[in-house]
């Protein structure tokens, strides 16, 4: 596994040898980094689920001003930290160990208001997403500009709805047996 683009681009990250933790594959993130840019200059970034926090290293190697991690696993952020550190990145992070979504309120707690984009990869046929989301929205954490990225399983029960409450699903992507949402704040009026 490695970083798909930016300053630290072709960095190996750290080999993840447990089930629980899924890395987004190379090829899906360099994907979802076509579609929500390549450059991410001062963007905050909120890693949910953070896995090995591939996708939120992967934006601050792409500009981000900061990233924040939260995941409820110990190993998880084990492995988090391990790769900021290769990459570099310790002082643009911050590592937050929280049950999601409970948890999200802690985020404030750090002195963040509102991110640019959010990554949502929570556990297969958890039924998270909805209420991960739904939370977002009453913590006010998601810019009225902002983008909430959703990795899922195409074989997954636990679905992309097109809306949640003032998100709306903008566009699905499929790779493989992964299935990518792009969430958003309408643009207009009646979307």
């Amino acid at each position: 596994m490695r970083i798909t683009g930016g300053t630290v681009k072709g960095q190996r990250l750290a080999k993840v040898r447990w089930p629980d933790i899924r890395p987004t594959a190379d090829m899906v993130r360099g994907s979802i980094f076509n579609i929500v840019g390549q450059n991410l200059s001062n963007l905050l970034v909120l890693d949910l689920f953070a896995g090995s926090g591939s996708l939120g290293i992967e934006s601050l190697s792409r500009g981000a001003k900061r990233g924040v991690f939260i995941d409820n696993s110990r190993r998880a952020l084990a492995i988090v930290n391990k790769n900021i550190g290769m990459c570099g990145f310790r002082e643009a992070s911050i590592v937050i160990k929280a049950d999601l979504p409970k948890g999200l309120h802690q985020v404030k707690n750090y002195g963040f208001e509102q991110f640019d984009l959010v990554f949502m990869d929570p556990p297969y046929e958890s039924g998270y997403v909805e209420p991960t989301m739904i939370k977002l929205i009453e913590e006010n954490l998601l810019n009225q500009d902002g983008v909430i990225v959703v990795e899922r399983s195409t074989r997954s029960t636990d679905f992309l709805p097109s809306r949640i409450q003032d998100l709306r699903l903008r566009q699905t992507k499929t790779y493989g047996s992964t299935i990518i949402g792009f969430y958003g704040f309408p643009r207009h009026k009646g979307e």
